[in-house]
């Protein structure tokens, strides 16, 4: 998976334990190998005039492995005479069993306390960055498909990621291992059996696990177009007033017909994928269960193998199929993380926005005008020119009103002001001070917003004006007093503690206007955006913004992305934008004759007063 951060060695070296400790669980497992076949053996042999480890070294005569194995039980039966008992040996047997399976639960329990720490942790700071790196993309401020996109990265993506480290981690070696010592114990018991086994399980994988899984893949991809079959059976269903509005029976009987004709074949392919692709498997595997137990029996009878040798044989077997079928469900996790990743990656890789230049200066409070020379920007993806050469002068200190015949046209003359977005064309100039040669957070300062969109976010009513900034109580409810806010949040469970946002208490529409109002009071801005909602205010919150907007404008300029006609009728300055180009770019009169957004906005005026 993906290299981790420098500050994850921790969670490197917990990964790394994490493998250990699934490949000595695995080494648990296969241990228990001699232990069935000494208990077996024990079982079936017979009589040779010794018991216990004697008697199993005078079985293993003549096997081919005998020359390793003979001395090494002799041995064994040396020292340990508690073993050379039938009952003696099996009690032994049992407590090996035993202590090797704890053994094997420990183990198995801290790999995967091992590698959920280890995943989890590089998913953080795999998250992490990837927030870090929204901050840099200016785009993603603004636009919501983007943003979409992002949240499904930082969650289901990264999440893909981290389940894929974790079978990594220990699915894959314990299988890995668990093959490699299994395949190893099959040649070492019997060697014509064990190869018979592996190459015969070869087989059923090449070819009817294969097979198998390109059943289920085209019932997928069948699935997948029943389901939009479906729906366009729904879509006909509907159609069903226009077909009687325009006598369509004919035309529409032969549509269904074919819609039906399709589904069916769709439906008949479904099924021959889930129907056949189990069976085949297990019916190729059940074929070859019975060569292999053919061929051991053939072995088993001609003295060259014993009945505890035949039941280890077939112990790994199972192990090896099982094996098999896991590492398969991990592949499976291993390759859609590999997936993800690869989409993190490219995110990460995006080019960032334009530092700003080491010369840069600090920007001043406004205090004659801000000015907008043949400023253009074009969308980025669409490449549609959202605003085309737009010129217009805003005086300090004054109320300017914004006017725009699209919220996509508003919306970018608000973001070129604070360079959330960059000019295609032209310059945006702060007394003459052009804006791409100032810091960011001097610019960020001196403007702030308030947009419809972004009002609360889930956190106590003091976060949301405060931001987590190093502002005291008193200033904050001094900011939600001159918001008008101050009133409904003493009434609220906890005061300035209590929880809003989605997962706190509910507010209305003007109550997390006010806040989100408040939180740009409290910053005291030179220059103070605001987009009107599109969504009707309650009258009572009406008049509150208005007054809180008239009471923070000495001494500040107002810019208003105008929704409401009597903002307009307020305002000092109108500018009017109409399909991207400014029809008028301050005279108040012209824009009252000449905008058909403000003639809309008249006749919105008309519809609220009758």
């Amino acid at each position: 998976m993906s290299s981790p951060p420098t500050e994850s060695s921790p969670s490197a070296a917990a990964g790394v334990m994490a493998v250990a400790c699934s490949v000595m669980a695995t080494v648990c497992l296969v241990l228990l190998m001699p232990v069935v076949f000494l208990a077996v053996d024990q079982v079936t042999g017979q009589g040779v005039g010794a018991e216990g480890l004697q008697a199993t070294a005078l079985r293993v005569e003549g096997h081919w492995i005998s020359p390793a194995v003979k001395p090494l039980l002799e041995w064994a039966a040396g020292w340990n005479t508690w073993a050379n008992t039938a009952n003696g040996l099996v009690t032994q047997l049992a407590i090996a069993a035993i202590v090797l399976l704890i053994l094997r639960i420990l183990l198995l329990n801290a790999a995967a306390h091992l590698a959920g720490t280890a995943a989890i942790e590089d998913a953080r700071l795999l998250r992490r960055d990837v927030y870090t790196h929204c901050y840099r993309l200016g785009t993603l401020a603004t636009d919501s498909d983007e943003q979409s996109e992002v949240g499904r990265l930082i969650t289901d993506k990264i999440e893909d990621i981290q389940e894929a480290d974790i079978a990594a981690r220990t699915t894959v070696p314990r299988v890995v291992t668990l093959l490699a010592t299994a395949g190893i114990v099959l040649l070492v018991v019997h060697l014509w059996v064990g190869l018979a086994v592996l190459f015969l399980g070869g087989l059923v994988w090449l070819i009817a696990g294969q097979s198998a899984a390109w059943f289920r893949r085209d019932a997928r991809v069948a699935e997948r177009r029943s389901a939009l079959q479906m729906s366009v059976m729904r879509e006909s269903l509907r159609l069903m007033l226009l077909v009687k509005c325009y006598l369509m029976e004919r035309f529409s009987q032969t549509r269904v017909e074919r819609q039906l004709a399709d589904l069916a074949k769709t439906a008949r392919r479904r099924h021959r994928g889930e129907v056949l692709s189990r069976p085949t498997l297990y019916g190729v595997a059940a074929i070859t269960g019975v060569l292999v137990l053919y061929v051991a029996v053939r072995v088993l009878l001609g003295g060259q193998l014993s009945p505890a040798g035949l039941a280890v044989q077939a112990a790994c077997a199972v192990a090896i199929a099982i094996g098999t079928l896991r590492w398969v469900a991990a592949n499976v996790k291993v390759r859609r993380g590999r997936a993800a990743e690869e989409e993190v990656d490219e995110f990460l890789e995006r080019r960032t926005d334009a530092g700003q230049p080491i010369t840069a200066k600090f920007l001043q409070p406004l205090t004659r005008k801000l000015d907008l020379l043949e400023v253009s920007y074009r969308e980025p993806g669409t490449g549609r020119m959202v605003l085309e050469q737009v010129s217009a002068s805003i005086p300090a200190g004054k109320r300017t009103a914004v006017l725009c015949s699209d919220p996509d046209e508003a919306r970018a003359f608000a973001f070129l002001l604070t360079r959330f977005v960059e000019p295609t064309a032209g310059e945006i100039r702060f007394d003459g001070e052009n804006t791409r040669w100032v810091t960011f957070e001097s610019l960020r300062t001196q403007v702030a917003m308030v947009l419809a969109e972004h009002t609360t976010f889930t956190d106590t009513v003091a976060n949301n004006i405060g931001c987590g900034d190093s502002f005291t109580r008193p200033q904050i409810v001094e900011a939600a007093k001159v918001a008008h806010a101050h009133g409904f949040v003493q009434q609220l469970p906890s005061g300035y503690e209590t929880i809003v946002g989605g997962g706190g208490v509910a507010l209305r529409p003007g109550e997390r206007f006010r806040i989100a109002l408040a939180r740009a009071v409290l910053r005291d801005p030179a220059v103070l955006v605001i987009e009107e909602p599109a969504e009707p205010f309650d009258p009572d919150s009406v008049a509150l913004i208005d007054d809180a907007i008239t009471r923070l404008q000495p001494g500040r300029t107002i810019v208003i992305l105008a929704r409401r006609s009597s903002t307009v009728k307020r305002a000092d300055v109108v500018v009017v934008i109409q399909d991207g180009r400014v029809v008028n770019g301050g005279d108040h009169d012209g824009a009252v004759g000449g905008s058909q957004s403000h003639k809309a906005l008249n006749r919105r005026a008309e519809a609220e007063a009758r």
